[in-house]
């Protein structure tokens, strides 16, 4: 990988555009990348870093590396043109930073952007716009990381001394890292998490075999022994031990179990003789009792003989005269109706002769009142009744015309009403209209004026704004005026102070320099070995210390101005704007000036409504105006169409009215004040009703003659069926009839009695009484029922106890068999998971280098990259060899730094003058830079060749040669050379002054108040 060109914009320290051309630096080979401490050389070298990965080496993040001497709007931009592989790409890269809005105010977050081209005969190719693509392509391009390219490119500040000095536990981070050895690491970590899940399921398996043990030894009743406990379990599950006690557990409960239902059959065997002689003493005194109740019911049943065949005979004359029952009740109901149709034709006679009585030829009631009599009437009546009804729909014509009458002469008045009422108001509204129309132009006019108004309004809001704010922004300003002239002369008095210490040292050097002149060794100037007259210090001769101090006051005075300046630039940008904005207004008269628009806004605003109303009233106006013209044409059509209505309704009336007097005139009614008379409808009601009266009267009569016979009939019938069933009288036929409830009492006493008679002989007759009915002899003794229960209940208790007693041991011999299967096929599935237990573990501890297996005791992967590390010191070492005094070498050892720490990857120093092996951290600054350096160098070849031959051309070495001595810097510079020599551009950071002579090509970054800049300078001679 070679560079050729840099530009950076707006980056870290640079305000501006800064380029450095690499062609021109790829020629000297060796480069000086110069400048004060904070100028920013550090900075370009993080450019090339982020401009290749998008990420900067060290603490420093990639959201902080816009320049803060830039104005705030200056987009942030890297763009590097490099080679590699023999092709060239430039890849350009933005970090993400903040702008001030295009509008209003506040800042506006942009984000981080890449490209990358490629160059092909002079024409660039544009291979991806997307940052993470142009990460992955910059990552194949190298063949390495941002974190391997640091290490073999860009060789940072301090950064090769830590890997020297580093732990193994450091170091074995840092190369695996760079080496991508991380796949032995999972190695590792696969091996470890698999034996632990092996372990975790044999202590499963193992947790389970004893949790069957306890199981055991708990059904048992028994202690679990201790050598089938805790670390002693698999030793005993594997020699049998485990089962042999399981199974003598097992036997011994099998014989307690048989022993036990032993003693259940003989307790059940008494038991059954108690319950048989307890039962044969029962059934003898049951004998007795029932004989002696059976003799007791006898004797009952023979005092009431006489009130049983009294009952027999009265059931007897009941049966008889429930045969005569159904000819009697049908008399007796037809007597009862016969009564009911005489109340009836009474009722409807005396209702009939109440009413009025029609005057009408041919009508009148008969004397006597007669079926056939009424049956005549009826017909006449109804005659007369349907001559009438035919004009009742001519009746109700007339009387629906004579509504419609008043109905439409209403409505015509109404008509004619509304008719008037349009012409007048039609007459109105031209006037209305035009008076509107003339007060809408004058409101027009005012409302027009509204959005000139409202934006000469804003604006004046505006200029008020921006007037109060000047006043404020001018004090801040003045303020600000004399804090930047304070910080000015504070600079300006660090400046001359640290030119005053540097001159006072320069007048100083000859004391400074003999302070370093020893007798026999050649001074630095002359190459004298003798020093006759060396010159002294003064007492206020300049140190180091006075020279840093000064240093550091002016850089922060420095940026003192630098912050004070910036905020004054900002006042006042602010203060022009601001004067600007309120156009030479006070904030009296800009604030005059919004009092008088608001007025007359307010004016606008109100003709603005009035103008939307007036256009709402006129719009209504001319709509009603079109209204009353269909209106009052509707109501005239109205008018003439009810006129006609009206004329033809009254001819209708007048008809009417003259038929139906004519045909009143021929009924008259009987009886003064009659209520029909007058009335059509009132006279046919009246005389049908009349008709249903007769008609009435007429039924009923008839209803009475049918009844008369029918229980006439009825009676002869009774009498007939009382005689022959023995009754003289239809009375002692009703007498003799028993209600239901007393037929079945008497029923049920008689069955009742003979069910009792029954039970007794049949428990007289039992041949099982014999002999049980005969008196008790004096000398036979009671059964003891008590005690013979008593002994029942005992037995049945031993036998439920000693019941109990086996079943819990028959449980207890069915758990220990489940028990026993459980423990065989948890012993079986354990044992190979234990075996490969044993077996992952072995090679867990071999992989991590703590097993007895591991000689070397180290980790797997510290071992792969213990070869790694040896290709990197032996690289180191042909560097080390090739120094003048060639007094170290670095070895790599295996043993552990202190008890506990990792093995395998410790670095010691070898001093070949002494044959001492030292640790690292005893060299002194000088060595420690020329040993770190060797590695660091040693480190990229290796890294660069595991990376896949991708090789860096471009190097950087950043500070650390202030340490060296003379001679040290002559072998540094040779071997820089060497690298140079080899084709590498080596480009060294440093501010030591003695550098400046040594490498003529220089790169010098120079820092100022706005910013630092970047030239290039050949010295000459």
């Amino acid at each position: 990988m070679r560079l050729h060109r840099l530009t950076v914009t707006a980056f870290g320290p640079f305000a501006g555009t800064e380029e450095v051309d690499f062609d021109e630096l790829n020629e000297a080979g060796l480069f000086l990348l110069t400048g004060s401490t904070g100028a920013g050389k550090s900075s370009l070298l993080d450019a090339v870093c982020f401009a290749l990965y998008g990420t900067v080496p060290g603490v420093r993040g990639v959201k902080a590396l816009k320049s803060q001497h830039s104005p705030a709007d200056t987009k942030p931009e890297v763009v590097l043109d490099f080679g590699v592989q023999g092709r060239r790409f430039v890849v350009r890269r933005t970090p993400e930073w903040t702008r001030p809005k295009k509008r209003g105010s506040g800042v506006l977050a942009e984000k981080a952007s890449a490209s990358i081209m490629e160059i092909t005969t002079g024409t660039e190719h544009l291979l991806s716009a997307r940052a993470a693509e142009v990460g992955l392509l910059v990552n194949d391009l190298m063949g390495m990381t941002a974190a391997q390219f640091v290490q073999v490119a860009l060789l940072p500040q301090g950064g090769f001394q830590t890997f020297l000095r580093a732990s193994s536990q450091d170091r074995h981070a840092v190369l695996q890292h760079l080496f991508r050895t991380d796949r032995f690491a999972r190695i590792e970590d696969w091996v470890g998490d698999h034996s632990r899940r092996l372990k975790d399921e044999a202590g499963a398996g193992r947790a389970g075999v004893q949790r069957i043990l306890d199981t055991v030894a708990e059904r048992a009743g028994a202690p679990t022994p201790e050598d089938l406990t805790g670390d002693g379990l698999a030793a005993a599950a594997a020699d049998g031990r485990v089962s042999a006690w399981v199974a003598e557990t097992l036997q011994r409960a099998e014989r307690e179990a048989a022993l036990a239902a032993k003693q259940q059959q003989a307790a059940r065997q008494a038991l059954e003789a108690a319950r048989d002689r307890h039962r044969d003493a029962e059934s003898r005194t049951e004998r007795r009792r029932r004989a002696a109740v059976a003799h007791a019911a006898l004797a009952r049943l023979e005092t009431s003989a006489s009130e049983a065949e009294d009952a027999r005979a009265r059931l007897a004359a009941h049966d008889r005269a429930a045969r005569c029952r159904p000819v009697l009740e049908l008399q007796t109901r037809a007597a009862e109706a016969h009564e009911r149709s005489a109340v009836a034709r009474d009722s409807a006679v005396a209702e009939l002769t109440a009413i009025p009585v029609p005057s009408v030829p041919g009508l009148g009631l008969p004397s006597p009142v007669t079926t056939e009599a009424l049956s005549a009437l009826v017909q006449t009546a109804r005659d007369h009744a349907a001559r009438l009804e035919a004009l009742l729909p001519r009746e109700q014509e007339a009387l629906a015309a004579q509504r419609r009458l008043r109905g439409d002469r209403q409505l015509m008045e109404a008509a004619e009403q509304a008719q008037q009422e349009a012409l007048a108001r039609v007459v109105e509204i031209p006037e209305l209209v035009e008076r509107h129309t003339a007060t809408l132009t004058a409101a027009a006019s005012g409302a027009a004026q509204r959005g000139t108004l409202a934006d000469a309004l804003d604006a004046a809001r505006e200029r008020h704004a921006a007037a109060v704010e000047l006043l404020e922004v001018r004090g801040r300003l003045v303020a600000q005026q004399d804090r930047h002239r304070d910080a000015r002369d504070r600079a300006q008095d660090a400046r001359e102070r640290l030119q005053d210490l540097v001159a006072r040292r320069l007048a100083g050097m000859a004391a400074e320099l003999a302070g370093d002149l020893v007798d026999g060794v050649a001074c630095q100037v002359c190459g004298s070995l003798e020093h006759p007259a060396v010159a002294t210090a003064a007492e206020d001769a300049v140190t180091d210390r006075d020279h840093d101090l000064a240093d550091r006051a002016l850089a922060e005075a420095a940026a003192a101005l630098d912050e004070e300046q910036g905020r004054l630039r900002d006042l006042q940008g602010r203060h022009d704007t601001l004067a600007a904005l309120c156009g030479g207004l006070g904030c009296e008269e800009a604030a005059d000036r919004i009092a008088e628009l608001q007025g007359r806004l307010a004016e606008a605003e109100r003709a603005q409504e009035e103008h939307e109303l007036l256009q709402g009233d006129l719009r209504r106006l001319r709509e009603e105006q079109a209204e009353l013209g269909a209106r009052e044409s509707a109501a005239a059509a109205s008018v003439a169409r009810l006129r006609e209505s009206i004329a033809a309704q009254e001819r209708t009336v007048a008809v009417v009215s003259d038929e139906v007097a004519q045909a009143l005139g021929e009924v008259t009614w009987a009886g003064a004040g009659s209520s029909a008379a007058g009335s059509l409808a009132g006279t046919v009601a009246s005389l049908r009703r009349w008709c249903d009266l007769v008609r009435a009267a007429q039924e009923a009569s008839g209803a009475l003659d049918d009844a008369a016979q029918r229980l006439e009939s009825l009676t002869v019938e009774a009498a007939t069926a009382s005689a022959e069933h023995g009754f003289a009288t239809l009375d002692e036929v009703r007498n003799a009839l028993l209600g239901e409830d007393v037929r079945d009492r008497l029923d049920s006493s008689l069955r009742a009695r003979a069910d009792e008679e029954a039970r007794a002989r049949a428990v007289l007759d039992d041949p099982g009484l014999a002999g049980a009915d005969a008196p008790h002899d004096a000398d036979e003794a009671p059964e003891d029922l008590p005690a013979l229960a008593s002994a029942v209940a005992e037995a049945e208790a031993l036998a439920d106890e000693l019941g109990r007693a086996s079943a819990l041991r028959e449980d207890e011999v069915r758990s220990l068999r489940l028990q026993a299967d459980r423990l065989s096929a948890a012993l079986e599935s354990w044992a190979p998971v234990r075996d490969r237990s044993l077996r992952a573990e072995a090679i867990s501890r071999l992989v991590r280098g703590t097993g007895h297996d591991n000689q070397l005791q180290m980790r797997l992967s510290a071992y792969v990259l213990a070869t790694r590390l040896d290709q990197v010191v032996a690289a180191a070492n042909e560097r080390l060899g090739h120094m003048r005094d060639q007094r170290y070498l670095l070895q790599r050892t295996g043993r552990a730094e202190r008890r506990g720490s990792q093995a395998g990857l410790g670095l010691e120093v070898v001093d070949q003058w002494t044959g001492d092996v030292r640790a690292p951290s005893t060299l002194s600054g000088g060595e420690t830079f020329v040993v770190s350096l060797s590695l660091a160098l040693g480190l990229a070849d290796v890294v660069t060749h595991e990376a896949g031959g991708t090789e860096v051309e471009t190097l950087f070495v950043d500070e650390g040669f202030g340490s060296l001595d003379a001679d040290t810097l002559d072998d540094v510079m040779d071997r820089l050379d060497g690298l140079r020599a080899g084709g590498r551009i080596v480009g060294v950071v440093s501010h030591v002054t003695e550098m400046r002579s040594r490498i003529p090509t220089q790169v010098h970054v120079t820092k100022g108040r706005s910013g630092s800049t970047v030239s290039v300078r050949t010295l000459v001679g």
